[in-house]
């Protein structure tokens, strides 16, 4: 059931974007689309709870909210008689600023779901990419120096000691997120390509030092008892951290649409919220 209303909200995504000609139709399945799509999220909440990650339950109440919120204004645009593409008062120019960046922002999660979603539902593409990166992992070890071995499709020994490799350790979400944030963000097609190259590779080859870095600190014991959890949790992540925040900035410079994206976001959650309220401007 809850995999069934991600691939539902994420085709009606996918139909609104199809439909933008049809402007009204097009807005009310994409309010409908993101509005399913927090409801996905909120069923992960007793996932969550039984693993007791609190985190992740703020995280995903936040998001279900901004998901209502950007139904809420969709619903808005398809009731306002003022959105007029020809008008050129300020009401109707935001409002067509506005709905112009719910469907960039509807075209980023739905390229994003639909590179990520058949490696973590399908078993054989979640088996092919987990085998590719692990592969890729040991043969790097080897060169360097490092005895690894390969004793399964998913996992690595070192020194006796063995690291499984999860779909989290191909970078395959931060991929889709750059793949997907290139795509909806406007820019000329040679500067997308341009930050693709620059982005997109670089983090996959910097996955996979990172994964030989966790191999190799936990296999010689770099940091002691804790290696793993200080390699991986503290390192890897700090490390995984600075890097897309450099790409982030990489991005946002080639492509300066992006920063204007996400303040208009920002701008939309804000007034979204001040509207429901009835809070006066």
């Amino acid at each position: 059931m809850t995999t069934s209303l991600l691939w539902f909200s994420v085709a009606l995504m996918v139909a609104s974007l199809l439909l933008k000609k049809d402007m009204k139709i097009a807005e009310i399945i994409c309010g409908a689309s993101w509005l399913i799509f927090g409801f996905y999220w909120i069923t992960l909440i007793p996932y969550y709870y039984a693993k007791a990650d609190y985190t992740n339950i703020v995280l995903t109440i936040l998001l279900f909210t901004f998901c209502v919120l950007v139904a809420h204004f969709a619903a808005r645009a398809f009731k306002s008689g003022a959105k007029n593409p020809n008008s050129k008062s300020p009401e109707s120019v935001l409002m067509n600023d506005r709905v112009k960046l719910i469907f960039d922002l509807t075209k980023l999660i739905a390229v994003v779901c639909i590179i990520y979603m058949p490696f973590s539902l399908f078993t054989p593409l979640n088996h092919l990419i987990i085998e590719t990166v692990t592969t890729q992992t040991v043969d790097i070890l080897n060169f360097l120096g490092y005895n690894a071995k390969m004793v399964a499709y998913d996992t690595i020994s070192y020194n006796g000691i063995k690291v499984s490799v999860i779909l989290a350790c191909t970078a395959i979400e931060s991929i889709a997120f750059f793949t997907g944030l290139i795509l909806a963000v406007p820019g000329t097609p040679k500067k997308k390509l341009t930050v693709f190259m620059l982005t997109v590779p670089v983090i996959y080859v910097l996955n996979l030092l990172r994964n030989i870095f966790i191999v190799a600190a936990y296999g010689d014991m770099w940091f002691g008892a804790n290696s793993f959890e200080i390699a991986h949790h503290y390192i890897g992540k700090a490390g995984s951290g600075v890097a897309l925040v450099i790409l982030a900035y990489i991005t946002m410079k080639l492509l300066p649409g992006l920063i204007d994206n996400v303040l208009g976001l920002w701008d939309l959650f804000i007034d979204e919220i001040k509207y429901i309220l009835r809070i006066q401007k």
